[in-house]
């Protein structure tokens, strides 16, 4: 399965994250049939958990940051409220808003060229 990149800025913490979302938790495949009869496999494939259940760096780490920040977007995320902005060249805005606040996650579809965007008074850097 290929890795999602999310790319995700928010109005109270303009980070950006790049993490791909394929498999958490790696493992054993104890029932020998993937590598052949009689045979164990280990598989972790750059998860963020190795398959004994060890934190791998620093993707665990950026998980646990990107899972930190979409907690604290939770009120505009289930809000809604939800528009988004066509900058052209395949780059968009999806912005999600309550009464209390907002988020936007910028996305560029092109993948061939970087996008530069300004938006509420920022200047943001997306890559293709």
């Amino acid at each position: 399965m290929a890795e999602m990149i999310n790319y995700i800025y928010s109005v109270t913490n303009s980070k950006l994250f790049i993490v791909g979302h394929s498999q958490y938790h790696g493992g054993t495949n104890f029932d020998r049939t993937a590598g052949g009869p009689y045979i164990a496999t280990s598989y972790d494939y750059n998860a963020p958990l190795d398959e004994y259940g060890n934190k791998a760096q620093p993707k665990w780490g950026h998980l646990k940051e990107l899972h930190r920040i979409l907690k604290s977007m939770e009120e505009s995320l289930t809000n809604r409220n939800v528009s988004q902005i066509d900058f052209g060249n395949s780059v968009t805005a999806t912005v999600y808003a309550s009464n209390k606040s907002s988020s936007y996650f910028l996305t560029n579809a092109n993948t061939t060229t970087d996008a530069t965007v300004s938006f509420r008074g920022r200047t943001y850097a997306v890559p293709a």
